[in-house]
């Protein structure tokens, strides 16, 4: 009897980690299974075994990019800090996550790019985006319920947020040479929070 392959998850990092390699040099649309498979040294059955299509680690690699940052913001305690600390907490695990992935800028260009043409990304940036929201939001709801931030609309703040992280990202990804990232990030954050602010 043929032994059942290994389904471990070392072995779809592996996979993963490989198809970034090659996404990386070639881009992703470019970017053939076949060059996957040489990557990685398996053989053309036991990558497929894994993943059935190139889409497929797409999605993978657009989940592992999201949801590792998404699942320490979740456990984050900002139990009696102000609304402001709490969201600087946040920005402070965002970069820290970001750091390992600065070699992966023209893959993360490429997956902005995706979104718009391939819905398996697309789902996997608007999960992303409902998973941040509802994070970021109830500490958003919290600064206006305490008279720390103006009365406003606190999904609205929250997706201003966002925009201002995610298009610092982008903005970088394309100029990493006049974005200097870590420190417009905290800019960007800043400006924010300071529109957020009771005058």
């Amino acid at each position: 009897m043929t032994p059942r392959p290994d389904v471990s998850e070392e072995r779809k990092e592996q996979i993963i980690q490989a198809a970034i390699n090659v996404f990386a040099r070639r881009g992703i649309h470019e970017a053939r299974m076949d060059d996957i498979v040489a990557e990685t040294g398996l053989s053309k059955g036991a990558l497929y075994w894994y993943f059935k299509s190139k889409d497929d680690i797409i999605s993978a690699i657009a989940d592992m990019l999201f949801d590792h940052e998404l699942q320490k913001l979740e456990k984050l305690n900002c139990d009696d800090l102000p609304a402001h600390d709490c969201l600087l907490k946040f920005l402070d695990v965002f970069i820290q996550d970001l750091r390992p992935m600065l070699t992966l800028r023209p893959v993360i260009f490429e997956f902005y790019a995706l979104a718009f043409r391939n819905k398996s990304v697309r789902q996997s940036m608007q999960q992303y985006l409902q998973r941040f929201t509802s994070i970021i939001e109830p500490v958003v709801l919290q600064g206006i319920e305490s008279g720390e931030f103006a009365a406003g609309d606190a999904r609205q703040a929250t997706l201003a947020i966002g925009a201002a992280l995610e298009g610092t990202l982008l903005l970088w990804a394309y100029a990493p040479d006049m974005v200097p990232v870590e420190q417009q990030l905290r800019a960007s954050l800043d400006l924010t929070l300071k529109g957020l602010e009771k005058t």
